[in-house]
């Protein structure tokens, strides 16, 4: 029997976890990859998986170096980005996960690589803001991982150990180790790319299995 894991607050991951945006993201991201850097689809692809889970900016500077498209690449990503990221989804079970979870009276957040203004636009648009009692989105300086943890703890009283953090992604686990519990949401990547990294604990394959493996603390 799998040993439920204590909290007080869950932590969304954004896209690939509550949205079905990755498929979008990814054709961009790869789009741009091929444009400026002049790699094959297959190179970007791996260019852009190996790196998911962070800012594009961040993603095309460890991929590329010092390149000099780099500034370019990286305003027409966003720019192609924020023309279509409000029409990409949730899934299904996300609205009643978090509802689920608030019911228990858990904290919900949300924390994103997307650009902060963005984010909040996008669950605004939804009508669901008030389902969240934060949401945290990138901006340099403040990017999920460490500064958002550090600041659901100072600003909302949450420990570290009282916090798990949902993604989808192996950097989204990378980021949470030293920090909180971790639950890895199987899409891109398999519970067998995760184990590679040390990772130990649930893995789920949809949002609606995430309550059963939680206990409030």
């Amino acid at each position: 029997m799998t040993m439920k894991i204590k909290c007080r607050a869950v932590i969304f991951d954004f896209d690939g976890t509550l949205a079905d945006s990755m498929p979008f993201l990814e054709s961009i991201g790869v789009e741009v990859m091929m444009k400026y850097f002049k790699v094959s689809r297959q190179e970007a692809t791996e260019c852009y998986r190996s790196t998911t889970g962070l800012p594009y900016e961040h993603q095309i500077k460890m991929n590329f170096p010092n390149h000099s498209k780099n500034v370019e690449a990286i305003e027409e990503f966003e720019k192609m980005k924020i023309e279509r990221i409000f029409e990409q989804q949730l899934f299904p079970d996300a609205i009643d996960t978090v509802k689920e979870l608030n019911a228990r009276g858990l904290d919900i957040f949300v924390s994103s690589s997307t650009f902060q203004p963005t984010i909040e636009e996008y669950f605004r648009r939804r009508g669901i803001l008030e389902l969240f009692r934060g949401i945290l989105g990138y901006r340099p300086g403040f990017e999920k991982g460490a500064d958002h943890f550090r600041h659901i703890e100072k600003e909302y009283n949450v420990p570290f150990k009282d916090m798990v953090f949902v993604g989808d992604s192996l950097k989204d686990y990378e980021r949470s180790k030293g920090f909180c519990k971790f639950i890895a949401l199987s899409r891109m990547f398999t519970l067998e790319d995760f184990e590679k990294l040390g990772y130990k604990g649930p893995v789920v394959f949809q949002l609606s299995e995430i309550p059963s493996n939680l206990q409030t603390g």
